[in-house]
């Protein structure tokens, strides 16, 4: 038998090599996550920022500032979920790294650039391997897609915040945008091709439904979705038990959605629930004018809307009723409305995703109106806001 002797010397080298172990792979604890990034060019003083999504709005839950190429995120958890992380730097493109946590596991980030999308994640979790394989079905597209998405997102910056207010830099950029967007569209749509070709082979996880949601939820925007068939040849695959939880029947309404409404047609109704857990109705309020407002609190247009919703339910109370349908989760809606006073009537259909009365009156877009004339029929439709313009809409029809 061998024996191998430690000397001064080896046991310094192996205290040295353990002490460098250590330092970069940190322990966690059982009811830990730790997510440490190392990014290469990238200059000290970008923000990374860790976000959750929390029903179509993003709630950044953490920050922090590159040093050296480095950040890191450590926090509790209790379950294995998805996390977001992205950055408003400029350079960055507008969207989003998906990286999965658990408890007890630690997580690294390894990037040469602002191009998030692009950015390794190193992880055990099986969700994260998952996601890592469909980015790899088409990373070469990808890493082109981000550089130009960068450039769209920079030009918005420079619109609406360097140059706010500046109508002739604004349509320039928008004529920059444009020529952008006809790079960006071909290589989106190569992009959900192969990741589309990849689940068909590909077992049934939480990364495929959370793909098919999405594929899913675009199917209403036909200029933009042209994967329809392949997308319900997908569905097809799915167990029935799978097609009962809460995102399989989220999938199924944005495939085989309800008959949409329009200008002419008879109002639909369904089930609401006011800010006191109470179910109600639209028809309730027939036989008067009713105004629909499809919103969220994380709605930009719809948040500068609000006052003048307030102008609007004071000045035709006599005539119409207001429904204001949010589509925010139950405890952010309920906390958003009382701590801005809202009146009239705020309600919230209490589903996933923009299905149920947002599918019926075609809701692509929020803020989003349906005017409901005394009879029921549905008198006027729009979409956006701008100032004076809800005030002006309305009394079109009540004057």
């Amino acid at each position: 038998m061998k024996k191998y002797i430690i000397t001064p010397v080896l046991l310094v080298m192996v205290c040295v090599v353990m002490c460098y172990c250590t330092s970069n792979h940190k322990a966690v604890a059982a009811n830990e996550y730790l997510i440490q990034g190392e990014l290469a060019n990238l200059s000290d003083s970008i923000v990374i920022g860790l976000y959750v999504d929390e029903g179509n709005i993003f709630n950044c839950v953490a920050r922090d500032t590159l040093i050296d190429g480095r950040f890191s995120f450590r926090d509790t958890v209790s379950a294995t979920r998805k996390m977001l992380i992205m950055s408003d730097n400029r350079g960055f493109p507008g969207t989003w790294l998906e990286v999965w946590i658990a408890p007890g596991k630690s997580i690294e980030i390894k990037g040469q650039d602002k191009l998030l999308k692009t950015w390794e994640v190193i992880s055990d979790i099986p969700e994260q391997q998952e996601e890592n394989r469909f980015t790899a079905c088409a990373m070469s597209q990808q890493k082109e897609l981000m550089q130009h998405v960068a450039a769209e997102y920079d030009w918005q910056r420079m619109m609406y915040i360097d140059h706010a207010g500046d109508r002739e830099f604004e349509k320039k950029g928008w004529v920059k945008i444009d020529s952008i967007r006809k790079l960006t569209d071909p290589l989106q749509k190569e992009i959900w091709k192969k990741e589309l070709e990849y689940m068909q082979e590909a077992s049934i996880g939480r990364v495929w439904i959370d793909k098919l949601l999405l594929y899913a939820s675009m199917m209403k925007y036909e200029t933009v979705m042209p994967y329809k068939e392949e997308v319900k040849s997908l569905y097809a695959r799915m167990s029935e038990d799978e097609k009962q939880t809460g995102d399989g029947q989220e999938i199924t309404a944005y495939i085989y959605p309800p008959s949409a409404v329009g200008i002419g047609d008879m109002m639909v109704d369904g089930d609401l629930y006011d800010v006191n857990d109470s179910l109600r109705h639209i028809s309730e309020f027939k036989g008067k004018f009713i105004l629909l407002d499809f919103w969220s609190s994380g709605c930009g247009p719809c948040v500068q809307s609000i006052p003048e919703m307030e102008k609007v339910i004071n000045t035709y109370k006599d005539k119409m009723t207001v429904v204001s349908i949010s589509e925010d989760p139950k405890a952010r809606w309920k906390e958003y409305v009382k701590t801005k006073g809202m009146s009239g009537n705020q309600w919230n259909e209490l589903r996933r995703g923009r299905i149920g009365l947002a599918v019926s009156y075609q809701v692509k877009g929020i803020p989003h109106y349906v005017l409901i004339a005394p009879d029921g029929k549905i008198r006027d439709i729009w979409s956006g806001y701008g100032p004076g313009s809800l005030l002006e809409q309305v009394e079109k029809h009540l004057k």
